[in-house]
């Protein structure tokens, strides 16, 4: 197993002029956007990293853990409906809907076969032409024909934070899905609360245990901390700006099966068009 290096990220001196080269023509595409993800007992990172624990943040790129809570600015938010695969298929994402109302192009009208821990036989969903017609985000969807089952899509927040601790590690990508919705909800209802833009917001993102229907697992918890140093401030505002119109996702979303997969809220909607301008959910 590996061991998680401890990195001093403190920027001397001389560097903290800023960037003054390129490394090379880029642009989006050619960025990965790292996931901050919470340490559960089936994540994959406790076998390979000996000092990575239950409980704990970990920068998948950096392949740094930061421990049980850290200090984050919000960015910007991605709200979608996704399709999952049951938690233990290597498909992870089936399909999803970046604007909550049709599928994301080639995700529609497609069938999938899927086997939940427990059942005897698969069972299968039906994408059709849009969410709205599939079903699939509505209670009773998760196992056809059992009107009690969860619904097989859920709701899905995608949000890009920062940590005005680690300001040279960038932003960063958190899930919040089906028994962590009502997490993020929290976080956003605080947001709204408060009088000033949200990347002037610093809030503590740590953990809580839970107990779910397979077990008890790590939750996220958000508390309020304060606003931004002025220098915070505007180190947030242009991740903002750099970030607010595009797209970003990270390479191991796909992996992401939510823990307690049977769980969940039942999404909703207000979404009424495909402009992704419209549907982004910004802070």
């Amino acid at each position: 197993m590996n061991e998680v290096v401890k990195k001093n990220d403190a920027m001397p001196a001389y560097l903290q002029g800023g960037k003054t080269a390129s490394f090379g023509k880029i642009d989006a595409k050619d960025l990965i956007v790292p996931r901050m993800k919470l340490m559960q007992m089936t994540s994959p990172e406790l076998q390979v990293f000996d000092q990575v624990k239950v409980g704990e943040f970990f920068h998948n790129i950096l392949e740094v853990s930061v421990g049980k809570e850290m200090r984050i600015i919000p960015l910007v938010l991605r709200k979608e409906i996704v399709l999952w695969a049951p938690r233990g298929d290597d498909r992870g994402i089936l399909a999803r809907s970046r604007d909550c109302v049709l599928w994301d192009d080639g995700f529609e009208n497609l069938e999938f076969e899927v086997k939940h821990k427990g059942m005897a036989n698969p069972v299968k969903y039906y994408t059709k032409g849009s969410v709205a017609e599939s079903n699939l985000a509505e209670f009773g969807s998760m196992i056809p024909g059992d009107p009690k089952s969860k619904p097989a899509a859920a709701m899905t927040y995608r949000m890009l934070f920062g940590s005005p601790d680690h300001m040279d590690w960038g932003p960063f990508l958190v899930i919040n899905t089906r028994s962590s919705l009502n997490r993020g909800r929290g976080l956003i209802t605080k947001i709204e609360l408060r009088p000033v833009d949200h990347f002037a917001q610093v809030y503590v993102m740590g953990t809580t245990d839970e107990q779910g229907d397979e077990g008890p697992y790590k939750n996220y918890s958000f508390t309020s901390a304060g606003y931004a140093s002025e220098e915070e401030y505007n180190w947030a505002k242009g991740l903002f700006e750099r970030f607010k119109d595009q797209d970003f996702a990270s390479t191991d979303e796909h992996e992401d099966t939510p823990v307690e997969a049977e769980g969940g809220a039942k999404p909703t909607s207000d979404a009424k068009t495909r402009d992704t301008s419209k549907a982004a959910g910004k802070f």
